[in-house]
């Protein structure tokens, strides 16, 4: 008798984890159609336009072969440069018809990649959205090589879409898809810092006021002087630095297996005994 209840309480508490997990599985997927639809209208469209010229310059200053972008938007029909670049777009339940990025499905708080894979990690928008941003940028962090960097783009409180936010949430609009507060650039900061991102340059953009469907672009060239008010989005850029044992280069050496010369590469870095020493 008491192994038959011991049972039947196993078997009610699957049943009801699998339920919140279907609830919760639901709301994720309903919270994703309601931003694609923000996407594709003119104010997301707007801001996925200016996004994409500021982040071709950036990126192609990086130098990354190997990158990753975190959910939608997705910015180019193609990426900018799939010659030399090996895109790869994570896909956590959105609908894309970007056939010219490989796509890989999981989620963005435990994305299905080994340690040390990427160059260059975009995370654009997506933290607005999600409950545990350390946990995404605990990840970036474990799939990003030695030096590699992380290019962060969230939605400035202080600007328009900032106000925006607070009247849809104060007239409980269910349609609106951006739920949770906006990241400020200090909130942002103390995130990437605590999980050991040292920053490297950041800047606001997209200044409209409200009711304007088009960009403010005497605006902009205060934008770099780090003014937040009217700006809707802004960017950070980090690069993972190994403060034990930092990063100088790459190591050729000549192997002879079987009477074949082989040549293997390896990460050289400097131990912490030696840097203590030069300073």
């Amino acid at each position: 008798m008491h192994l038959l209840a011991v049972r039947v309480t196993w078997e009610n508490d699957i049943s009801i984890w699998m339920a919140l997990m279907a609830r919760e599985n639901s709301s994720h997927t309903l919270q994703l159609r309601r931003a694609a639809v923000w996407w594709n209208g003119p104010s997301g469209q707007l801001l996925q336009e200016r996004a994409a010229g500021l982040l071709s310059s950036w990126i192609g200053g990086l130098g990354a072969e190997t990158i990753l972008q975190l959910g939608q938007p997705v910015f180019w029909p193609e990426p900018p440069d799939s010659r030399r670049q090996t895109w790869v777009l994570l896909n956590d339940g959105f609908t894309c018809d970007a056939d010219a990025y490989f796509q890989a499905y999981g989620s963005c708080s435990l994305l299905p990649f080994s340690s040390m894979r990427f160059d260059l990690v975009i995370v654009p928008f997506c933290l607005a959205r999600l409950a545990d941003r350390q946990a995404v940028l605990q990840e970036c962090w474990r799939i990003l090589r030695p030096e590699g960097h992380i290019l962060v783009l969230d939605f400035n409180p202080a600007g328009s879409l900032g106000v925006l936010r607070r009247w849809h949430m104060w007239r409980r609009d269910r349609s609106w898809p951006w739920r949770r507060p906006f990241l400020s650039v200090p909130e942002l900061r103390r995130l990437m810092e605590k999980e050991g991102f040292s920053l490297c340059q950041g800047r606001y953009f997209q200044y409209t006021l409200p009711g304007l469907h088009h960009d403010a672009h005497w605006m902009e060239l205060v934008g770099d002087r780090w003014w937040p008010a009217g700006a809707n989005a802004y960017m950070l850029l980090g690069q993972r630095r190994e403060t034990a044992s930092p990063l100088v280069g790459l190591a050729q050496h000549r192997l002879r297996i079987g009477g074949r010369r082989l040549r293997k590469i390896r990460w050289v870095t400097v131990p912490a005994a030696a840097q203590s020493g030069r300073g």
